[in-house]
C-alpha cells in the first residue's frame, strides 16, 4: 500500500498556522501521494511476486518471454505462467523437476512416476491447482526429454476426501462434479 504524506506534518508547530504554506502543502500532497504509488509500483514490479496488470508490469514480462495470455486470466495466474517461464531449466534431473513442481505447486500437490526403462513420465496435478494445468503442461512438455512419453493429467477426489460429508450433504451433488470439482 502506498505511503500517505501529509507535508503539513513535516513543517515547525510555528510555520502550520501560515495560509500559504498550509495551501502549498495541500496543493502539493496529492502530486507527492503520486509520486510514492508510481515509486511503490516501480519496486512491486521488480519481483514476479508483486507484479502488478500495468504495461511495466506482467505485460512486460509477458512481451519478454513471449508468453501468450488469454484475456481471462487473474494476475495470480499471469504471476504462475511467467514463474514457470522463469523455472524452465533443460537439462533436467528427476530430482531438480521434483524440486520445480514443489516449488510451482508445492509438496504432495502432484504425483510423479517415472519409467526410465520404458521411457514414460506421468504427473498427476492436484485439482486445486486444475487452472494452472495447462501451463504446467507446457512447462514439463518443453523440459521433458523427447524421447519419453509424458503424460499429464489431473489427480481427481478420492473416497476417503468424502468421509466428513453426509450423505444427505451429498445427495445433490452428481458423480462427476464429486469426482472433478474442489469442495470446501
Amino acid at each position: 500500500m502506498a505511503r500517505e504524506v501529509d507535508l503539513i506534518s513535516y513543517l515547525p508547530s510555528v510555520l502550520e498556522e501560515i495560509k500559504e504554506l498550509v495551501e502549498i502543502a495541500n496543493v502539493e500532497n496529492p502530486i507527492i501521494n503520486a509520486l510514492w504509488k508510481e515509486i511503490e509500483n516501480a519496486l512491486n514490479n521488480q519481483f514476479v511476486l508483486t507484479v502488478n496488470e500495468d504495461k511495466n508490469g506482467a505485460t512486460r514480462y509477458e512481451k519478454m518471454l513471449e508468453l501468450k495470455i488469454p484475456a481471462t486470466d487473474t494476475i495470480e495466474t499471469r504471476r504462475f505462467r511467467i514463474l514457470t517461464r522463469y523455472q524452465e531449466q533443460v537439462p533436467y534431473s528427476y530430482k531438480v523437476l521434483k524440486q520445480l513442481l514443489n516449488s510451482l505447486l508445492g509438496e504432495n500437490h502432484y504425483d510423479l512416476e517415472r519409467n526410465v526403462a520404458e521411457k514414460w513420465l506421468d504427473v498427476k496435478i492436484e485439482l486445486t491447482v486444475k487452472g494452472q494445468f495447462d501451463t504446467v503442461q507446457l512447462l514439463l512438455e518443453r523440459i521433458t526429454p523427447q524421447n519419453m512419453l509424458l503424460t499429464v493429467g489431473l489427480r481427481y477426489n478420492q473416497h476417503i476426501f468424502f468421509t466428513k460429508y453426509t450423505h444427505g450433504q451429498m445427495r445433490s451433488l452428481t458423480h462427476d462434479l464429486l469426482r472433478s470439482e474442489v469442495l470446501n
